[in-house]
């Protein structure tokens, strides 16, 4: 399952993209074995585009300011591998669930109240089935108009881990420790 705290803009720092939210990908409880082609996925879904943590961030920043409802956040975990590796920036997108198709990765609210990313494999009367890519079968929860968030319209992944830019960064600087406020309101503290 994919963990989100998706916020509407970033600060102009990598620092940032990690205080504002993270996204966990692994694994979901099930609610049937379909089956879900990665090839669609890969079809349907946009492929990373290779960034560094700073060109990540000014670039869904971008986008964001020229779109409307447009959000940010970061991945971590493996359900989403090999198409979303951890550290991975994603921008989502409202869009009308009536556009919504099998293969595209979208953002969901979770019954736990976190959000996921997963992309959709199958339409039925109740709502939208969705499963992880590398997950062995789909989700218990099915994605309606309450609990849906967007789609997944661009995706960086990170050239370096952002933590490891963090302490390179304070290292360079001369600084000894930084401390990061993360979703869950602890301090992460660094000693590059």
């Amino acid at each position: 399952m994919i963990h989100v705290d998706i916020k509407n803009s970033l600060r102009a720092s990598a620092i940032a993209l990690l205080a504002t939210g993270s996204l966990m990908w692994s694994g979901c409880s099930t609610m049937s074995s379909a089956k879900l082609s990665p090839d669609l996925v890969a079809a349907m879904s946009p492929a990373p585009e290779a960034a560094s943590p700073g060109d990540a961030v000014r670039e869904a920043r971008e986008y964001v300011a020229n779109h409307q409802g447009a959000q940010i956040a970061m991945g971590a975990g493996d359900s989403m591998m090999p198409l979303y590796k951890d550290n991975t920036v994603l921008v989502v997108e409202k869009r009308p669930m009536s556009e919504l198709k099998p293969g595209m990765t979208i953002v969901f609210n979770s019954e736990a109240g976190w959000s996921v990313a997963h992309a959709l494999v199958a339409k039925t009367a109740d709502g939208w089935v969705t499963m992880g890519l590398n997950n062995g079968e789909t989700d218990d929860r099915l994605v309606t108009a309450q609990n849906y968030v967007g789609v997944v319209v661009k995706a960086y992944e990170l050239s370096v881990n952002p933590l490891l830019a963090l302490a390179r960064g304070l290292s360079d600087s001369g600084q000894g420790y930084a401390a990061v406020k993360v979703p869950s309101g602890n301090l992460m503290a660094s000693n590059p």
